[in-house]
């Protein structure tokens, strides 16, 4: 969750004045009783609220409370805010939240609203259902994309849905 937060706090440093009272007013959105604190309670009541179904739990709360003291501070809600804000994804297969490394199904990310990710495990273990063969992890993605939009040049080879390196 460290990498998560520090881009949490890249973006907001980095953002406008605009960007950071968006995120001030996302954390006083959860602060409902104006302490300058969320609690779980506050936390899971918001999430939801809002149909943030996978968010809205004491384990993902409890990641998020860096300091371990039981509530939430404006930098730990940062965090959250970058989170939703960013689309991170949740496995699909489990439903762990995906900090790091994860494999998405290029089918699905390239034509729909929607994608479907999975965690190392899942995907190792072959733990989920799926109609599209070509998933990739979220680097090789990255210049999969980046090598198509460059018009194909030494584009990676997919053969029945598996990368060769």
């Amino acid at each position: 969750m460290e990498e998560i937060r520090e881009a949490a706090l890249a973006y907001y440093e980095a953002g406008t004045q605009e960007q950071r009272q968006l995120a001030w007013a996302f954390f006083q959105t959860l602060d409902v009783d104006g302490d300058g604190t969320v609690s779980v309670q506050e936390f899971v009541n918001f999430l939801r609220g809002r149909g943030y179904r996978l968010l809205d739990n004491p384990s993902f709360f409890q990641a998020l409370d860096r300091d371990g003291n039981g509530c939430l501070d404006f930098y730990e809600v940062l965090t959250l805010y970058y989170i939703i804000k960013s689309g991170r994804p949740f496995c699909d297969g489990c439903g762990v939240f995906l900090k790091g490394l994860f494999f998405t199904c290029l089918n699905c990310y390239e034509s729909s609203h929607t994608t479907f990710d999975l965690c190392s495990a899942c995907y190792r273990g072959k733990r989920f259902s799926h109609q599209h063969a070509a998933i990739l992890d979220n680097y090789t993605l990255l210049t999969h994309k980046r090598l198509t939009t460059m018009g194909g040049l030494g584009q990676p080879n997919m053969s029945q849905g598996s990368l060769n390196v």
